[in-house]
């Protein structure tokens, strides 16, 4: 599997040559992930084509990287604040005296002085040390571009994602019928995945039911499942770092036919949007397939929010499909469609599924059904 990542942190180091630079520092967590597969990574990466490349962690965390990180990245453990003058048990050549900035200094010295960061990760001190103090060149647009084009094995971790999170999912729905409280079904689905091996979930997991249901980012309460209505569950997984994104929304119990309606409007709208996808179409095309769909219904003022994005290593990442987004889509991307209505104080519908965009169209990766 080590092999795999590396290919990741190939495609980053690539930048070097392009933009002859010397030093490229990765400041972003999931920029980490992407080049080395470790889950929870601290704290900095530092790719050179001059020096070893080096992972810059914390005394605390320095053994638990050490038995992560794949064999051709060396270690270098900083102090925290406060933490100099202890004696941890690591060997004094892998130890910085001094903290994370004493060790980007140090190391990014020896590598050469043209010197490159992700700069659109990082925090404020770390950020105003790169750009103010090593001048660096911000390559944030580049890893961006490269990261939206997914290779085979990157499809593949993702697909494992999904699998996950859809028997996660049958989970929770099976104890609809227990009037659980809209926390109890997050923690079934939570347990699902964790008995799957999950890294965990891949972002909280929304339950919502009745008029819960209109809120997008809505987080679970106390509210039992007690008489018919809506239930809308956004839910994904966390599989080796690689995410997954998916919605579904159902009446439970009996009744519900103008909630049930608007479903199957939401998933034509839906359809309507997967099938313009394809390589050279405008980010922004996809959405307006949407809201063709809403506007015959004339409720495309409820639909608030852009219809979807990309998703790998982060739950949110280019590209994003947008009413404004002008970005032509490629072959090997992964987004998400996402069409929802909202009706405030009412409920609301969203159905989410995840496509990867091959050499000619949209192939639908997700495989539960949209309308339960």
């Amino acid at each position: 599997m080590e092999g795999r990542w590396d290919k990741n942190k190939e495609k980053l180091k690539s930048l070097l040559d392009k933009y002859n630079l010397d030093v490229l520092i990765l400041t972003g967590k999931e920029n980490i992930i992407y080049s080395t597969g470790i889950r929870d990574p601290t704290e900095v990466l530092i790719l050179s084509n001059k020096c070893p490349d080096y992972l810059l962690t914390s005394t605390l965390d320095y053994f638990r990287m050490l038995s992560r990180a794949p064999k051709d990245i060396s270690l270098k453990a900083f102090y925290r604040p406060g933490e100099k003058g202890t004696e941890p048990p690591i060997p004094k050549s892998d130890l910085v005296e001094g903290g994370l900035i004493d060790a980007i200094k140090l190391i990014s010295s020896q590598c050469g002085n043209k010197i490159a960061a992700d700069l659109q990760w990082a925090n404020y001190t770390i950020g105003n040390y790169l750009n103010e103090q090593l001048k660096i060149q911000d390559l944030s647009n580049d890893i961006i571009k490269i990261r939206e084009i997914k290779d085979d094995w990157e499809v593949e971790f993702i697909t494992n994602s999904i699998n996950a999170s859809e028997k996660a999912l049958r989970d929770a729905l099976n104890v609809l019928e227990s009037n659980p409280s809209e926390n109890e079904v997050e923690a079934v689905f939570y347990s699902s995945l964790m008995n799957q091996n999950a890294w965990g979930e891949a972002f909280p997991t929304i339950v919502g039911f009745y008029e819960n249901t209109a809120l997008p980012h809505y987080n679970p309460g106390n509210v039992r499942l007690q008489k018919p209505g809506p239930v809308l569950i956004d839910f994904g997984a966390n599989m080796n770092g690689y995410l997954s994104d998916m919605t579904r929304s159902l009446w439970f119990g009996e009744g519900g036919k103008e909630y049930k309606k608007l479903i199957e409007t939401v998933a034509e709208a839906q359809s309507e949007a997967i099938d313009s996808i394809k390589p050279g179409v405008e980010a922004w095309e996809p959405d307006k397939a949407a809201r063709l769909v809403f506007d015959r219904e004339n409720i495309t003022r409820y639909f608030n929010h852009g219809l979807g994005h990309g998703v790998g290593v982060e739950i949110h990442e280019a590209p994003y499909l947008r009413p404004n987004s002008k970005e032509i889509l490629e072959p090997g991307m992964i987004v998400t469609v996402e069409p929802g209505i909202y009706y405030p104080g009412l409920y609301g519908v969203r159905i989410e599924d995840m496509v990867y965009i091959t050499k000619n169209k949209a192939r639908l990766i997700t495989k539960f059904s949209r309308i339960l």
